[in-house]
Formats: C-alpha cells, sequence, structure tokens
C-alpha cells in the first residue's frame, strides 16, 4: 500500500467508526438485547472497511467533502455487511467462519441473522436518503435510490446469489460468470459511485467513477475465487474451498490460475484508465488507482500465485 493511500485510511478510520456507531440500528424496544449484540457483533470490530474508504475517496474526487460522504459510506459498510451475514447462512454458503470468528448465524441463530441483516439493509437505505438531502442536490435521493434498488435487486446482487445457487452443469461460460460476479459488481458499482451522486456529480464523473467499480468489483471476485482455491483459512478469516465444496464454475475453473489472474490484472488496468483520465489531475483519482492495485494484487503478495505458475 502507498504512504498516501495509508495515510488516507488512517486519517479517515476514527471518524468512520465513530459514524458506523452512530448510525448502527440498535433497537430501543424491550426484549432486544440480543437483536443489538448481533449487530454489533456483525459490524465490529470490521475488516479493512476498504468500501466505505473508496466510497468517501469517489465522492471527495467529484469535490464533496469527507464528512458529507459520511452517511453515503457508512450505508455501503452495512449494506455490505448485510450481504455477508446472508451469503454465510445455510441455505446459502453454509459458510461457518466469517472475519476470523464464528459467522453471526452460529453465534446468534439463523432467525436473528437473518433479522440482524435485515436491519442493516433497511438502515443503508435510510443513510442513503440522508446523503442526498444533505447534499441538497436535486433528485439526487430518488437516482441514488433508485441505483440501490438496482444494485441489491433481481439484476444485481440478489440474481447474483440465485446463480451461485445453481447446480455448476447448468453454469458455465462468460455469461454465467458475469451474472455470478454480480454480487461483487454490483454493490463495487454502487460503492464508487454512492457518494458522488448524492453529491450531485456530473455524469461524466459518475460513468468513470462505475466503470471503475465494475470492472475493480469483477478482479476483486476472480481474486477471491483464487484466494479460495489457493488460500488458507486461518489467514483469510474465512472458509476455503467453498467454491470447489459447492461444484460452483469459477473464473479459475473456466480460466486456470494464471489465466484467471491475467485477467484480473487486465481488469485493474482498465478501471484505472478510466479513472486516471477523469480524475488524473486530482489526489483522489490517484488513490484510487493505488486502492485498486493494492486490493486485487493481494493473492500476488501473498505468493499464491508465482508459486504455481512458475
Amino acid at each position: 500500500m502507498s504512504e498516501q493511500l495509508n495515510n488516507f485510511m488512517a486519517g479517515h478510520r476514527q471518524p468512520l467508526e465513530e459514524a458506523l456507531g452512530k448510525w448502527l440500528p440498535l433497537s430501543a424496544q424491550p426484549h432486544t438485547g440480543r437483536l443489538n449484540e448481533a449487530l454489533l457483533y456483525a459490524v465490529f470490530p470490521g475488516g479493512k472497511r476498504w468500501r466505505p474508504m473508496l466510497t468517501l475517496l469517489g465522492a471527495m474526487a467529484v469535490g464533496a467533502s469527507a464528512r458529507a460522504a459520511l452517511p453515503a459510506a457508512c450505508a455501503i459498510e452495512f449494506l455490505h455487511t448485510s450481504s455477508l451475514i446472508l451469503d454465510d447462512l445455510p441455505a446459502m454458503d453454509d459458510a461457518d467462519v466469517r472475519r476470523g470468528r464464528a459467522a453471526l448465524h452460529l453465534a446468534f441463530g439463523e432467525g436473528l441473522a437473518v433479522l440482524a441483516a435485515l436491519a442493516l439493509l433497511n438502515q443503508a437505505y435510510s443513510l442513503l436518503m440522508r446523503a442526498a438531502s444533505e447534499s441538497r442536490s436535486q433528485g439526487a435521493a430518488e437516482r441514488l435510490i433508485e441505483q440501490a434498488v438496482d444494485c441489491i435487486g433481481a439484476d444485481g446482487m440478489i440474481g447474483g446469489q440465485v446463480v451461485d445457487l445453481e447446480p455448476s452443469t447448468t453454469v458455465r461460460g462468460p455469461d454465467a460468470q458475469a451474472s455470478r460476479n454480480l454480487k461483487t459488481t454490483a454493490l463495487m458499482r454502487l460503492t464508487m459511485t454512492a457518494g458522488a451522486i448524492a453529491y450531485g456529480a456530473e455524469e461524466a464523473d459518475i460513468a468513470a467513477l462505475a466503470h471503475f467499480g465494475e470492472r475493480l468489483g469483477a478482479a476483486y471476485q476472480i481474486c477471491d475465487d483464487l484466494l479460495d482455491e489457493l488460500g488458507e483459512s486461518e489467514a483469510a478469516g474465512k472458509p476455503m474451498r467453498q467454491d470447489t465444496r459447492h461444484r460452483r464454475s469459477t473464473s479459475v475453473a473456466e480460466l486456470g490460475i494464471e489465466g484467471a489472474h491475467r485477467l484480473a490484472e487486465s481488469l485493474v488496468e482498465e478501471g484505472k484508465s478510466a479513472i486516471i483520465k477523469r480524475f488524473g489531475e486530482c489526489p483522489e483519482g490517484g488513490l484510487l488507482a493505488d486502492a485498486a492495485d493494492h486490493i486485487v494484487r493481494g493473492i500476488g503478495r501473498l505468493g499464491l500465485i508465482d508459486d504455481l505458475v512458475a
């Protein structure tokens, strides 16, 4: 990670954590203590908070302040956490570990896990509305909610999860991979554009951020497939070999390890090119390019690729 990116993340971590705590949808009703415990368990301590940090960078690249972008950044983190909770359920991926500890449904039960995920999803919509209304940009609230619905809905994350559940014999080829990857690409697109849309950014700015998000999301999913195939659960903080266990067709299965890694790198370069072309003159443009390199090339830094394709 570049020094500049490290400094950015370190400088914005505390305000982000405070905002997440402030807007965590804790219940004030009697007998809901376990729900509140589950919400705290799911959100804190988080990972590196890459997605909300990217939301801040996307908003700042178009002229918004980090403070004004915090509601959108928190919405993205709550949405992401909600998707992880649901993804880990026995009816979905049936994962028992998340971020190095027991998945939420194992710690608190399946029913409470589903309700916690819905509480976070609901709060994400509320925060997106807050982000747009505070900017006072005409039409921003309607557009942002529409984008969020597209991201989460049947042609977005939900559709991607459906494809994930299909038998591997019926889900093969580039089109199937693109549909499966919607779980990641749709969220990354919203991650990159949410703050900018709320701010009322120019269409060309939003389009560049969306393009970057889609390419980064696709590359990230490929690297996640590689990590699932090559990594170790203890280091990753989640179960490995999930794709093999569920007999899923992945980029690794379709292209091989070396081919999948090459495709991920080419997608990153394509996304970076769009960002640098549009935002290369501002510091945030360079930081977004640095973030893409760091996130996607983490597989290489772990030494997982070089050992196998050398």
